[in-house]
C-alpha cells in the first residue's frame, strides 16, 4: 500500500494511477523521498493518432526522480490545422509493473484539450513514483520508466454535420 495515507494507487493492471481528491491532495504534503531510494529516469514519449493534425512533443526528454519525490514535466501541443480541434490524450507506463507505482497528481490527460487553428500550448503533468517502488523485487533492476502519451481527436467541428 501507499505511504501516503488514504491514497489508493494500485489497480493491478499496471496502469498509472490518477487522483484529484482534495483530501488526498492534502495528504500529498506527507510524501517524502524514500531514504534508500535510487534515481529513476522517467523518459517521455509523445505521439498523435494518424488523423490528428497536431504536433505533440515532450518539452524535456526525461527527468530523474527518487521514489517519493514529486516532479513536474511539460509537453507542447500545436494545432497545425486551419480549424479548431479538441483532442484527448491517453497514456501508458512501461514497464507495466512500474505503472502500479506511477501517480499523476495533475495532468493534461485528465480533460479534453481544445486548440484553435495554429495555437500552441504547453501542458503540465505533475507526478510522483510511490516510495514502495524501491521495495518491489520485480523492479530491483529497473531504473528507467517510460511515460507515453498519444493524442486522439474527439471532434472535428465539421459544419457539414449541421446539414444532416
Amino acid at each position: 500500500m501507499s505511504n501516503v495515507p488514504g491514497l489508493s494507487r494500485k489497480d493491478n493492471r499496471g496502469h498509472a494511477n490518477t487522483w484529484t481528491d482534495e483530501e488526498a491532495a492534502q495528504r500529498l504534503a506527507q510524501l517524502k523521498p524514500h531514504p534508500n531510494g535510487r534515481l529513476i529516469r522517467v523518459r517521455f514519449d509523445a505521439t498523435v493518432g494518424d488523423v490528428m493534425p497536431w504536433s505533440f512533443t515532450p518539452t524535456q526528454r526525461d527527468v530523474r526522480v527518487v521514489p517519493g519525490e514529486t516532479s513536474l514535466a511539460f509537453f507542447t501541443a500545436k494545432n497545425n490545422s486551419d480549424e479548431p480541434m479538441t483532442g484527448v490524450a491517453t497514456y501508458n507506463v512501461f514497464p507495466a509493473q512500474a505503472g502500479v507505482y506511477f501517480n499523476k497528481i495533475q495532468c493534461f490527460c485528465f480533460e479534453e484539450q481544445r486548440l484553435l487553428p495554429g495555437e500552441e500550448v504547453d501542458m503540465p503533468v505533475f507526478f510522483f513514483i510511490d516510495p514502495e517502488y524501491v521495495d518491489d523485487a520485480a523492479l530491483a533492476n529497473c531504473n528507467n520508466v517510460v511515460l507515453s502519451y498519444t493524442f486522439f481527436p474527439t471532434d472535428w467541428d465539421d459544419d457539414d454535420d449541421d446539414d444532416e
